[in-house]
């Protein structure tokens, strides 16, 4: 195809630099307020969304996402939300627009949950709606909400525990919720009646059909304002522009096959250690992830769904290139993925994939973001804390004098980032399945809208990789039931294989839970995945991981250290014995000579930095260290 670029920007430098030729005259000013109207019609989608669901995590931690495809499935805007969802998308919409072919028509709204129809797993519940213009079919309005609950056999949408597709809730494929502009009754009748909590999970739905129904609005809106042909010409513009600067970004790599390896805590059933392997090859404009070589498939919940695959190996791509390349078709062409059908990685109906999206789905990530560190050491962040000490509680609100059931995902004690090459992690990224996308409800919400209590919620000193860049901090957070018992469902993982650091950073801490009793003392330890009855007298207690250290610990400045040991986030132990920093214990003054003394004997003899490291299973020490004579530690508890 010859097309030749538009005089000034270079294509790193932004909008200026499309193309023309292919798609007629394009006139940049245009192109960048198209481009802009998109992203704006899918930020009103995901305000939409949010200012009217009715459960906490949708209203409140913002677990969901909105997107815009053309008819032909190809993604052209997403709201920048919860990558594993929108990175996965265009996987679920095919599976839908397959399904009814050419029985789709204005009005329509179709909804799957079914994560062997394309999918992520059975707690996010996509609606979709086709955009039509005078009768021609333009769009897709999409959204993807994770619910509260989905009927599984325990009150949770995260069923750590599952055995089987049916054990973790209703399986919906490709299904019409509203037909020709009116609601079948019937099928939503059918849905909620499988539902706990049906007046949360309805306010629910209507909101992420409200938030389609906006986008299809403002589409026909614009539609109207530039008229279809200008419209389409200027997506396939604007794919263009996508398309050749994710090229020229892979094309900086280095060509050539990098492996990454790590291990899923557990599956939910007992099995530890659980391996996955990805190969990533760049070749020229192109990057293959490729899953081979990774565990068969585990009893367990911990399986992935082929859309959790396609996403998971493509995430740690995605955040490696210009942040100002937009995530549309253009740019996912260039990245492909693989893994063998019934592996740990791509599982066979009817195995569990109730947790697919933060387990294996946050490891898979791990694996591509280990290759990674080899190939484009300057660009690849360290590891992140994997979704933990996030529990699903329940149970019966008397505070009232009632007797109401009510259920929440906590997603207040969440993990820390990892360090970046060039800065410090951030805390409360709680999963690389949505990378900053989640937000953390206040504690005085929290307490508003269900009966608990937060009694501790704060940064855990040490908890971070060390690096010249630190990981973000791990959150200690202890948390007891108002008034009645509450259920606790644990669906996480990274305790025992914590963050992995990065060209000479170290790992994470790893942390843990337990339940703590207030009359004997005596503290029952969990596995990251499993189910707890926490009384009225007792606590839950989580300590969450820091994310994984970047580059040298000694590269560290002095006064950065120093800074760090004054806000608590490190002790002035590892100031001393890790950064080569030695502090005045009163005062915290940094003494200079002292300093240069540690950090010339620390590098002296000292082997050559790994590019990646742990690199065997079950490194973390926290269990060992905190458990104490009497206490008892439940695997994957029933």
């Amino acid at each position: 195809m010859n097309k030749q670029a538009i005089k000034g920007k270079t294509a790193s430098q932004g909008p200026a630099d499309i193309s023309v030729g292919a798609y007629g005259d394009i006139d940049p000013i245009t192109f960048s307020v198209i481009l802009n109207k998109f992203s704006t019609i899918a930020k009103e989608m995901t305000l939409t969304l949010e200012y009217t669901a009715w459960t906490s995590i949708l209203a409140l931690a913002r677990d969901f996402s909105c997107a815009i495809y053309d008819k032909q499935g190809r993604q052209v805007c997403m709201m920048d939300a919860l990558p594993i969802h929108t990175n996965s998308l265009h996987v679920v919409l095919k599976e839908i627009a397959d399904a009814f072919g050419d029985d789709i028509y204005e009005g329509d709204v179709i909804a799957c949950n079914d994560p062997y129809s394309g999918n992520t797993h059975v707690g996010d519940f996509v609606t979709a709606c086709p955009v039509f213009y005078k009768g021609e079919h333009l769009f897709w309005s999409v959204t993807k909400g994770h619910q509260l609950d989905c009927g599984a056999y325990i009150p949770t949408s995260t069923a750590a525990t599952a055995k089987d597709v049916y054990q973790e809730g209703l399986t919906i494929p490709p299904l019409k919720f509203y037909e020709k502009g009116k609601p079948r009754e019937d099928v939503i009748r059918m849905y909620l009646a499988n539902l706990r909590w049906k007046d949360w999970l309805y306010g629910d739905l209507m909101a992420q059909l409200g938030s389609i129904w906006t986008g299809s609005r403002r589409l026909v809106e614009m539609v109207e304002q530039y008229g279809i042909e200008e419209i389409e010409r200027y997506i396939e513009a604007i794919f263009d522009y996508s398309d050749r600067r994710m090229a020229e970004e892979i094309r900086s790599m280095p060509n050539g096959k990098y492996v990454g390896e790590t291990w899923v805590d557990s599956d939910g059933q007992g099995n530890t250690n659980l391996y996955i392997k990805a190969t990533v090859t760049i070749e020229d404009e192109n990057i293959h992830v490729d899953y081979s070589g990774s565990a068969d498939q585990v009893p367990g919940a911990t399986n992935a769904s082929y859309g959790v695959m396609q996403a998971a190996a493509g995430i740690p791509i995605l955040c490696c290139i210009d942040p100002t390349i937009p995530h549309n078709e253009g740019c996912l062409r260039h990245i492909t993925a693989s893994a063998p059908k019934g592996s740990i990685c791509n599982a066979k109906h009817p195995a569990s994939t109730a947790i697919a999206t933060i387990v294996p789905g946050d490891p898979m990530q791990d694996a591509v973001w280990k290759a990674l560190a080899q190939a484009i050491p300057e660009r690849a962040a360290a590891g992140y804390g994997r979704i933990q000490c996030v529990p699903f509680f329940s149970g019966v609100d008397r505070r009232d004098g009632g007797e109401r059931e009510w259920g929440c995902m906590f997603f207040n004690g969440g993990s820390g980032g990892a360090a970046s090459p060039s800065a410090d992690g951030w805390p409360l990224i709680l999963t690389e399945a949505g990378m900053g996308g989640l937000k953390v409800p206040s504690v005085e919400m929290s307490e508003l809208l269900y009966p608990l209590m937060v009694e501790r919620v704060e940064i855990e000193p040490d908890s971070m990789g060390c690096g010249k860049h630190a990981g973000g901090p791990g959150v200690g957070i202890s948390v007891r039931p108002v008034g009645s018992p509450m259920e606790c469902h644990l669906f996480g993982d990274g305790a025992a294989n914590p963050p992995h650091g990065v060209v000479g950073g170290t790992p994470g801490l790893g942390g843990g839970t337990y339940k703590e009793n207030r009359t004997s003392g005596k503290r029952t330890y969990c596995s990251a995945k499993g189910h707890l009855e926490i009384g009225e007298d007792e606590a839950w207690v989580g300590v969450s991981t820091g994310g994984g250290g970047h580059s040298d610990p000694l590269e560290r400045e002095s006064d950065v250290v120093q800074d760090d040991v004054r806000q608590g986030f490190i002790s002035a132990k590892t100031a001393r014995e890790v950064y080569g920093v030695a502090l005045c214990k009163k005062t915290l003054a940094i003494d200079a000579k002292e300093t240069e003394k540690l950090r010339s004997e620390l590098i002296s003899g000292r082997p050559a930095l790994e590019v990646v490291t742990p690199t065997k299973p079950a490194t973390a020490q926290w269990l060992d260290s905190h458990m104490r004579q009497g206490d008892d530690y439940l695997l994957d508890p029933q």
